[in-house]
């Protein structure tokens, strides 16, 4: 009887120690399961920081980050050589040392700055950087704010794009407007001084026709003269029904006309000043047609 109580403990014994070992397998099958696990969400992170990391370094523009209390915590390879700073000598450092004078432009990193913007972002902000050699560095700001788990501010992070070039290419684009307007300004000059010039030309050929006239005229006239003299004369001296009159009175009628053609090349050689005065439409038509007609019998 007592050998078959203990043979039943020790079965009990064994199939506890049985149960035991089983659950430790589990625990342990469970532990290599969560620690393969482990494994691979540390490899997913380590990837993930990784991709993080290059994306970081192949940036451009400058991205900082900054804490609730103004202190840098990340920044990346181009802020670092776009300001000149290692790293070590950048992170935790207030953000007031990367921003130039004046003091307001430091406005967007302090807590009126989170405060302000806490359901917004900002873009395109200009700001001037400082160096670290002390170089002020104009650049466009884009930033918003971050927020941890219960929606409290921890943060700011801003992406910064250097304004350098842009700032010379628009320096460039306005000098060269300024001396496509300084061209246009020379050729425009320069085409009133050939129309001066053509004018001053014409002036002189008006000049030298004017004492050409003049001379011809002044010729013309002494001879003109003594024939209407004449003519007068022998008009006096003929009777009415003399066949000879008619042909004396046109010597005179077209004597007289010559007579007008050389006054009226004596007043242009003259040149007078030109006066506002008052004459009749039908003297200034007469006039016209009279030298239409002289220059068509010329003709």
């Amino acid at each position: 009887m007592k050998k078959s109580v203990s043979l039943s403990e020790e079965q009990l014994q064994e199939s506890m120690w049985i149960e035991i070992i089983r659950r430790m397998e589990t625990i342990y099958a469970e532990l290599a399961n969560n620690q393969a696990e482990i494994e691979r969400k540390n490899r997913e992170l380590l990837q993930a920081q990784e991709f993080t990391e290059n994306i970081l370094k192949s940036m451009v523009d400058a991205l900082i980050v900054v804490d609730s209390e103004e202190k840098i915590t990340m920044v990346n390879q181009a802020t670092l050589d776009l300001l000149g700073y290692k790293k070590e000598e950048i992170i935790k450092k207030t953000a007031k040392m990367i921003l130039a004078s004046p003091k307001e432009k430091r406005r967007p990193f302090n807590e009126s700055y989170l405060s302000k913007f806490k359901e917004s972002s900002i873009q395109d902000l200009e700001i001037d950087f400082q160096s670290k050699s002390g170089e002020k560095i104009p650049m466009t700001l884009s930033s918003s704010v971050m927020r941890n788990s219960e929606a409290e501010i921890i943060g700011v992070i801003g992406v910064a794009k250097d304004l350098r070039e842009t700032k010379w290419l628009l320096a460039e684009a306005a000098a060269a407007e300024a001396e496509r307007a300084k061209a246009q300004e020379l050729e425009r000059a320069y085409k009133e001084l050939k129309d001066l010039q053509s004018q001053l030309i014409h002036s002189e050929r008006l000049a030298s026709i004017g004492q050409l006239a003049a001379g011809v005229a002044h010729e013309i006239n002494n001879p003109l003269g003594g024939i209407l003299v004449y003519s007068h004369l022998l008009l006096e001296d003929l009777t009415t029904n003399d066949p000879k009159k008619a042909n004396t009175e046109r010597i005179i009628k077209e004597a007289t006309r010559c007579k007008d053609i050389v006054k009226r090349l004596l007043d242009f050689a003259r040149q007078p000043q030109p006066k506002v005065e008052p004459i009749g439409i039908n003297v200034v038509l007469e006039e016209t047609l009279s030298l239409v007609k002289d220059q068509a019998s010329f003709s």
